[in-house]
């Protein structure tokens, strides 16, 4: 039976869309840009950047790409998919889990503590913290943060800041001004500057959608069967279609391969990771076949990607290519 971490996991997965690995792309592009200025080398730069972007694993531009072959395209044109792996952006998704959800930040979703969390915000923002930035290009990244802050405030039983609770609860600076107003009957009260943790708390609750916190209770949710540790609470990033199917380890399998690609250029492939690889990147788009309503099979495009747990592919007591 599911545990409640287990589900609260699985619906982190489903609603995740936040987009913190396209504020990293930014944060790189624009490093890069500063090299360009200190160094006055365009070609010298250039270098350095593919061979940064290789370093860290990312894909190069198709081969039959035309145009701007430039480092700055190769940044640009990298699907957000392939970025969700870079350090930062894993660090990101797990805080976005924490701030939203209330879930570890740890990695690979192991038991943590309040000093553990704290060194992930702080990792985070000495990463993006600069007075050079321009906050535009972290848009995305210092909602996911001030959340987190705000949730962490809660957890040690602090005070919140106005616009900390705004982030948390994803609405305006403006709203959280009305509720604190006395006549408002909200019930949230202003100490010092910041809104105190019961009142937050109890406001918070009374909205319906605030998820308490369960981060301390991840043992509690690890399953008893053996497991693969290499990819227990690892995130996946699937293609899904206009129809909303998936591409599953298990319903998408024929015959113990998987066919990906377009229509004439379709290639077999018996693993389920290097499949979701090369999907990714794949240029235009994704294509895969499947199996109908009917059992037909037919190919289908790539409309995004969504997170996906090993625990919700059915990939921890076997390996999809084993079933």
């Amino acid at each position: 039976m599911e545990t409640e971490y287990e589900t609260r996991l699985r619906e982190f997965g489903q609603a995740y869309e936040d987009f913190e690995a396209d504020d990293v792309r930014k944060l790189i592009k624009r490093a890069g840009d500063r090299l360009a200025a200190l160094c006055l080398n365009e070609d010298a730069v250039d270098t350095a950047m593919k061979s940064l972007h290789s370093a860290l694993g990312l894909p190069d531009v198709a081969t039959d790409h035309v145009g701007n072959r430039s480092w700055r395209t190769l940044w640009e044109e990298t699907p957000t998919v392939n970025l969700l792996d870079l350090p930062l952006a894993q660090r990101l998704t797990s805080l976005n889990a924490y701030a939203y959800f209330g879930l570890s930040p740890a990695h690979n979703e192991q038991a943590c503590t309040i000093g553990d969390i704290k060194s992930v915000i702080e990792t985070v923002n000495a990463a993006v913290d600069s007075d050079n930035v321009d906050r535009s290009l972290t848009v995305e990244i210092d909602k996911t943060l001030l959340a987190a802050q705000a949730r962490l405030a809660l957890d040690e039983g602090t005070g919140v800041a106005p616009h900390q609770l705004a982030a948390l609860t994803r609405i305006g600076i403006k709203s959280i001004r009305n509720a604190l107003a006395p006549s408002s009957g909200s019930g949230l009260e202003l100490k010092d500057g910041t809104v105190t943790a019961a009142s937050a708390l109890k406001w918070l609750n009374a909205r319906g959608d605030f998820k308490t916190s369960i981060w301390h209770e991840v043992l509690a949710g690890a399953t008893t069967a053996k497991q693969d540790d290499a990819i227990k609470g690892k995130i996946l990033w699937v293609p899904f279609a206009s129809d909303n199917t998936e591409f599953h380890p298990v319903k998408c399998q024929r015959n113990n391969k998987y066919q990906i690609g377009p229509k004439g250029s379709e290639k077999s492939v018996t693993d389920y990771f290097q499949a979701l690889d090369c999907l990714a990147r794949m240029r235009p788009v994704a294509y895969w076949r499947r199996p109908n309503t009917v059992g037909n099979w037919g190919i289908v495009t790539a409309v995004g990607f969504r997170p996906r747990t090993a625990e919700e592919l059915d990939l921890l007591s076997d390996q999809a290519g084993d079933k």
